[in-house]
Parts: structure tokens; C-alpha cells; sequence
């Protein structure tokens, strides 16, 4: 445990490999804060609480998908001790309705313009419209971050109307799943919280090496072939023109100042746009596999009880819609309140559970429905990461991802042919709404 400012800043920025990097696949870091035991003050002889009052600067990434990328911000929080062990999760984010609970109680949770919106026959496009807001806000805050123009009063003020529809768009989907006109929101059924073996994994049909070691040979694949190219074409125009030692070195510096151009002013976008745009012209299983590893980040996020927020499914597709060279293939959640919890230092139980199921969705169905993960080497990490910096022993944290592993694993079986539905109509370029609609008419009655 960190002792001081400097030496919890020290611990925390080691544990997390100072992790800043993609997120995408979609879905942040839930920070689990352990209770404060009681112990003995010493002389005074008189029982208090001991509380670790070292605040330290981590990056808290959002809960989004690996294939989303964007600038991160930086939040101060406690300095987090191991947690306690956690309780089982309640099978929606917003608790089970309580038997005989009145209309009374839904009036004071929810505004009356909020009930009468999601009472509406209107309240999808509602909710679209509210979503799109905050993708715009999402999109821009990463822009203006990487420019260092976050503090004007534009981008201020883009931001407050984002978080505002974003809060609206989450609060009008519970308030349709309190008045029953939705199921699945937040209604994932999950298997008891224990430690579970390796062998229960394989007992459930699951082999942990290829689930959890994806490849992404694909665009690896993609990258020699144009690293060789490139050396190939050098080497031609070396011999055609027998080019002076200065023309090479300059040649090499441009080549070099492009890439790092690219690197540190998009993030590796152009570069990512490039892979990914021949990737999908020249694979349709690379496309085919893409669509359903999205679509399952979608699924399990909605039933987990987060509001998906906006998905792209390719690079040239994120620049079309938002024109930023800073955002990739994948999902984004609305997890406002999530990014509270981490600004004030303290995170419900419930989120380190939906955060990594939510993280391990897309890999999960690539396994379930290729045999092996290719995609997913980010969420791998991000999830990795949110563990090291958790203070997590390599016990606990093979157990976290195997309850987590198991629950996905499970959803994504039981609800297989809606994920491939929504795949389908996310490559149409549905709504939110739209998906998640497609979402409520297919489940089965074991969600």
C-alpha cells in the first residue's frame, strides 16, 4: 500500500503500465474500492476507522470497446487498497423492482418529461436523438483533448450538452424498463460469484488458450505484406536511379517523419484506417468476424444493463460519420455515471463485473463461433490493466476472468442467433434504437 502522494503515484502508475492506449473493443477500468476495517488507534486505546486518504493520478478508461480509440482524461481517485471480496451482482443495474411497488416510487426516480417520453410510441427516436448528441460530444472531447483546446468555451459547452443526453437517453431506457416495456435491459441472468477452476472452464466446453490469446493475424498479416512492398519498391527505385546518400537519408527521414506525424497527432488513425480499409476489402471473413465481435459487445453491454451509446464498424466508416482520424471500429457505452463513481473514488461492486464481461463479449463470441479469438488483443489488455491497477493477486485475478469468461460465454450461447441478427443489421447501419429493438423481439425467455 502506498504511503504517500508520490509513492501511491508510483505504485498505481507501475501497476497500470501506464495503460493510455486503445480501449475499443469497446468497452473502461471499474475502479472497486475496499471497505475501511475498523482497527485500534494506538495510546488512544479507542476503536476508529482507518481510511487511505492518498490521492493518485490514474487513467481511467472508459467502458468502451478495444476498437474505439480516443484521448483519455485523467481522474484523481483514492488510492485503492485489495479489494474485499465482491457479492454477487444483482441481475440489472438498476435493482429488481421491488414486489408491489407503486407507480408512486417510479414518479420519484423519474422526471415526469422522462415518463411521458418513455410511455410515447416515439421514445426509440427519442433516444436516438439524445444518443447522437453524445457521440458527437464523445468524439469532439477526443479532439479537442488531442489538441489541447478542451478548456474553451465550445468545447465546454459540447461536453455539458452530451452528458446531459446522454443522462436523458439512459434515464428514458429505465424508465421503459420499470414501466415494462423492455426486458433485457440490464436483465442478463449471471452465475453465482465464486472462485472457479480451469477444469470448470474446459468442463463447459471452453479451452482459456484460445479464448483468451487472440491473434489478429489478419491485419499483422496485412502489415508484413506492406512493410515487404515498401522495402521491395525502395530497393527498385534504389537501382533505377542510383540515387546520392543524402537523397536515401532523406528519403528515410520523410518516411519516419510521416509515421511519427501519424503516431503522435492521430494516434496511429491514419495507419489504422489504412489496415482496416484493405483488411474489409480483401477478407470478408476479416468483415464477417468484425461485425459479430461488435455485435456481441453490443449485446452483452445492453443486458448487463449499459446503454450502448454508438458503434462503427470500420475506420473509413468512424471518419465518414464523425470526421475524426482518432476513433476506429467498435463500440461506445453511456457510462456517465460510471465516470462519476471513478472521479469521487468510490465504485459499486457491480461494475469490475460488467466491465469485464462487457470487455471479454467480443472475443467470447469470435471463440464461439470460429473456435478462437482473432480480434480483441485490446480488451485483453485493457482488462489486464484495470486488474494490475486493482492491486489484484494473479489468483484473484484468474478468478475474476473466469466467472467473467463463464457468464459471457453463457449469454452469447443462449442468445447466439440474435447476436448474428444484430451483426446483420449493425453492417446496415441501424440506430440504436433500431438494434436494440431487434434486441427485445428475439430474446428468449432465458435471458
Amino acid at each position: 500500500r502506498a504511503t504517500s502522494p508520490a509513492d501511491a503515484h508510483m505504485a498505481a502508475c507501475t501497476q497500470l503500465g501506464m495503460v493510455t492506449g486503445a480501449s475499443g473493443g469497446g468497452a473502461g477500468a471499474a475502479m472497486l474500492t475496499r471497505r475501511a476495517r475498523p482497527v485500534v488507534s494506538p495510546g488512544a486505546g479507542k476503536t476508529s476507522t482507518q481510511h487511505n486518504q492518498d490521492a493518485v493520478r490514474l487513467r481511467a478508461p472508459k467502458l468502451i470497446s478495444a476498437g474505439w480509440r480516443r484521448r483519455r482524461r485523467a481522474f484523481d481517485i483514492v488510492a485503492l487498497a485489495v479489494p474485499e471480496p465482491l457479492s454477487t451482482l444483482a441481475a440489472s443495474s438498476l435493482g429488481e423492482k421491488a414486489d408491489g411497488a407503486d407507480d408512486a416510487v417510479v414518479k420519484k426516480v423519474f422526471d415526469p418529461a422522462i415518463r411521458d417520453i418513455a410511455s410515447g410510441d416515439l421514445a426509440w427516436t427519442e433516444v436516438d436523438q439524445r444518443l447522437e448528441v453524445a457521440m458527437k460530444g464523445e468524439v469532439a472531447g477526443g479532439s479537442s483533448g488531442a489538441d489541447g483546446d478542451g478548456t474553451d468555451g465550445d468545447a465546454v459547452a459540447t461536453a455539458r450538452a452530451a452528458s446531459n443526453a446522454e443522462a436523458e437517453a439512459v434515464d428514458i431506457v429505465a424508465c421503459m424498463q420499470w414501466e415494462g416495456r423492455i426486458r433485457g435491459y440490464g436483465a442478463a441472468r449471471l452465475i453465482p460469484r465464486r472462485d472457479y477452476a480451469l477444469s470448470e472452464l474446459k468442463m463447459n466446453g471452453i479451452e482459456a488458450e484460445k479464448l483468451l490469446s487472440p491473434t489478429e493475424s489478419t491485419i499483422s498479416g496485412l502489415r508484413d505484406i506492406i512493410t515487404r512492398a515498401m522495402v521491395v519498391l525502395f530497393g527498385a527505385w534504389a537501382f533505377a536511379t542510383h540515387p546520392s546518400g543524402n537523397q536515401i537519408t532523406g528519403t528515410f527521414v520523410a518516411g519516419a517523419g510521416v509515421l511519427a506525424a501519424d503516431q503522435v497527432g492521430f494516434g496511429g488513425g491514419i495507419e489504422a484506417l489504412v489496415l482496416d480499409t484493405l483488411a474489409q476489402a480483401t477478407s470478408p471473413a476479416y468483415r464477417d468476424r468484425l461485425q459479430l465481435h461488435e455485435a456481441a459487445h453490443f449485446l452483452v453491454a445492453y443486458l448487463m444493463g449499459i446503454l450502448p451509446k454508438g458503434y462503427t464498424l470500420s475506420s473509413i466508416d468512424a471518419y465518414n460519420k464523425y470526421g475524426a482520424l482518432n476513433v476506429q471500429a467498435g463500440c461506445a457505452f453511456c457510462d456517465g455515471a460510471f465516470q462519476r463513481e471513478v472521479a469521487r473514488g468510490k465504485i459499486g461492486a457491480g461494475s469490475l463485473g460488467k466491465f469485464s464481461c462487457v470487455a471479454l463479449a467480443g472475443i467470447s463470441m469470435e471463440y464461439i463461433a470460429y473456435g478462437f479469438a482473432e480480434g480483441g488483443v485490446a480488451d485483453v489488455r485493457q482488462l489486464d490493466g484495470m486488474l494490475r491497477a486493482l492491486a489484484f493477486s494473479q489468483k484473484k485475478s484468474d478468478s475474476e476472468v473466469r466467472w467473467a469468461v463463464l457468464n459471457t460465454i453463457g449469454i452469447l450461447r443462449r442468445h447466439e442467433g440474435v447476436v448474428r441478427a444484430l451483426s446483420g443489421r449493425m453492417a446496415a447501419g441501424a440506430s440504436v434504437g433500431e438494434c436494440v429493438r431487434l434486441i427485445e423481439e428475439n430474446l428468449s425467455e432465458d435471458v
